[in-house]
């Protein structure tokens, strides 16, 4: 079996990450602020759940994705981030996912790849 970093990345989707930071303070509304820092230029590959809201268990937590995306074992990405696909440069044309649950694939004792179990966000 080839290791994901094998795979060429013809094959794979280009996606970018939004990291939220929270500020710390409040907006004359009272709600918290944060800032959103866009990281661009990931690859990996996107795969709808086979069934609508399926589930996973994760650290015996259970989880309802939508799709899962698999990337490689560097990838820095955190539960509370968010992945935008459609078009990694604008973010008002891409369908963004939020992060539920990360599982690392091993090969032996080392990390190959990371598997993303993501909701898509509704938008109004």
């Amino acid at each position: 079996m080839p290791y994901y970093s094998d795979i060429p990345n013809r094959f794979k989707q280009q996606f970018s990450r939004i990291r939220r930071t929270s500020g710390g303070s409040q907006d004359a509304y009272g709600d918290a602020t944060f800032t959103e820092q866009t990281t661009t230029g990931f690859r990996g590959n996107f795969q709808g759940a086979p069934n609508p809201m399926q589930t996973v268990t994760i650290g015996g937590k259970e989880i309802a994705y939508d799709a899962r995306v698999f990337t490689g074992a560097t990838m820095l990405v955190a539960e509370n981030d968010i992945l935008l696909f459609g078009s990694s440069t604008a973010t008002t044309v891409s369908t963004r996912y939020h992060i539920k649950g990360i599982v690392l694939e091993y090969d032996g004792t080392s990390v190959d790849h990371k598997v993303l179990y993501v909701t898509q966000e509704v938008s109004a």
